[in-house]
């Protein structure tokens, strides 16, 4: 039996079977809707209006006809600047993008490796989940087809979009470099990403190519599409890029690369040696598992303070606050410490167990535990890639913090609640979306394919997880 759903906002319906999950109708109907616990129910962000309720459409069967009401989502603040990739290198138009798990940035480039124009976009693959681990497991288990062609049909989209806005023809773009992480890869390229769901956790791509663009985006009849290697299954080609546009494998002294996601990349080293691993921070830093939680769009709190003895915070755009991001919760965790409203080891002492930011914001023990859980992630991951290279983390004179995260994150607030070592205040530099930087520079420098090739030869892999004290570790650095 088929029953109809109703689209208030936007005048539409679709025809559904009897029994059909809401969300998942949603989803085939090409409705965005935000799950980050990929539809488990244990998230609670995919709220929608049904017959005037509210429910969560993961946790609703359409058993009757009905009208939907959607919310209303604001967009992200997308961050698409970073480091000047060099000049001169190669004649005509490229597109490079940076694929990541939430947002993606796109940027049409000349020759000299100028971005032209600029375009950005909420990744549509969210409604999968917020983590990767969740679309790779949606992807086995559906063929990831519908992955595959929501990612490639958003890239379509943008490429025109950047080629009418600049007035160029996409008959005359050359190259297209594309870097992500492996399951964003893999899932472009129509790859299953089931190599990333079993041990030992084996990269597909493991080798510079360039192929036919227009078998994957037909909008570019005579591009070159640049597949970029992994370092390993959860080191990706972003990671690479970031490489590329830091320089890191020429530093004499010892350089750390931090890229805090959903997934946290880091590498350690110098001109001569450098190990990178990859911890699962989770999407908390993004917003996500946290009860108040959302990504960096106008309304987040993204900066909190002490002042007078209580906290006051900032909001992206200067509006009421809806809930906080991020940086905001680094931040709110830091001043919370100052304050004595939480201890050492992240109890909350209020007589609510809550820490309140405004009227309708607040944190809870779990969010803090939440915190606790991808900072002490990260902190291990640093600890234990110094010590295999047998150094002391003081011993590291200069931190790259790439990505939106590490942009608007305080550094000091990272550092006093130990998300990042103490004893590196003052040597750490945001360097924007360096993934993005790294995929222009692949696409203007017809020499950067060859030092991709040296990096991969000289980049050895750490699995934190195959080390006998990880577990210790971890749960030490869970401390603030």
């Amino acid at each position: 039996m088929e029953l109809t759903i109703k689209l208030a906002q936007q005048r539409s319906h679709m025809e559904v079977p009897m029994g059909t999950n809401l969300l998942e109708a949603l989803r085939s109907g090409g409705f965005i809707v935000d799950a980050p616990c990929g539809g488990r129910g244990t998230c609670g962000k995919c709220k929608v209006t049904v017959d005037g309720v509210e429910m969560l459409a993961c946790q609703t069967t359409v058993h009757r006809d009905m009208t939907v009401e959607l919310p209303e989502i604001g967009r992200d603040s997308i961050l698409t600047a970073g480091i000047s990739v060099a000049s001169g290198l190669s004649g005509g138009c490229h597109v490079a993008f940076d694929i990541g798990t939430t947002t993606i940035a796109g940027f049409l480039i000349d020759g000299s490796g100028q971005a032209l124009c600029s375009e950005s976009c909420e990744n549509p693959q969210r409604a999968y989940g917020a983590d990767v681990i969740s679309r790779i497991q949606y992807a086995i288990k559906t063929d990831g087809t519908v992955q595959t062609h929501l990612i490639r049909q958003c890239l379509s989209r943008m490429i025109t979009a950047m080629c009418q806005k600049c007035g160029v023809d996409e008959e005359n773009i050359q190259i297209l470099s594309i870097v992500g992480n492996p399951a964003m890869q893999q899932l472009f390229l129509g790859i299953s990403p089931e190599n990333l769901a079993k041990l030992p956790f084996t990269p597909v791509l493991t080798q510079m190519q360039e192929v036919a663009a227009k078998e994957y985006l037909p909008c570019l009849p005579n591009a070159k599409l640049l597949i970029v290697p992994d370092i390993s299954g959860f080191v990706g080609a972003d990671t690479m890029a970031c490489l590329l546009s830091t320089d890191l494998g020429t530093q004499k002294d010892w350089t750390l690369l931090v890229d805090i996601g959903t997934n946290g990349e880091m590498v350690l080293g110098n001109k001569d040696r450098m190990v990178a691993s990859s911890t699962a921070a989770g999407p908390a830093l993004e917003g996500a598992n946290i009860s108040c939680g959302m990504r960096g769009r106008p309304g987040a709190i993204d900066h909190v303070w002490i002042e007078n003895g209580t906290l006051r915070c900032s909001t992206i755009g200067g509006l009421p606050a809806e809930g906080i991001c991020g940086s905001g919760l680094i931040d709110a965790a830091a001043a919370a410490l100052e304050l004595g409203l939480i201890n050492s080891r992240g109890r909350v002492q209020t007589e609510d167990h809550c820490i309140h930011l405004t009227e309708q914001v607040v944190l809870t023990q779990e969010d803090i535990r939440q915190l606790q859980l991808a900072k002490g992630a990260i902190a291990a991951g640093i600890q234990l890639m110094a010590e295999h290279l047998e150094i002391e983390t003081e011993d590291i004179r200069k931190v790259f913090l790439a990505g939106a995260f590490g942009t608007f994150m305080d550094p000091s607030s990272a550092c006093r609640i130990g998300l990042l070592p103490p004893e590196l205040e003052g040597r750490i530099e945001a360097v924007g979306n360096a993934a993005g930087s790294g995929a222009k520079l692949l696409a203007c420098d017809p020499e950067a394919g060859n030092r991709v090739k040296a990096l991969m030869e000289k980049t050895e892999f750490l699995e934190l997880a195959s080390i006998a004290d990880f577990q210790y570790v971890f749960a030490e650095n869970m401390t603030f």
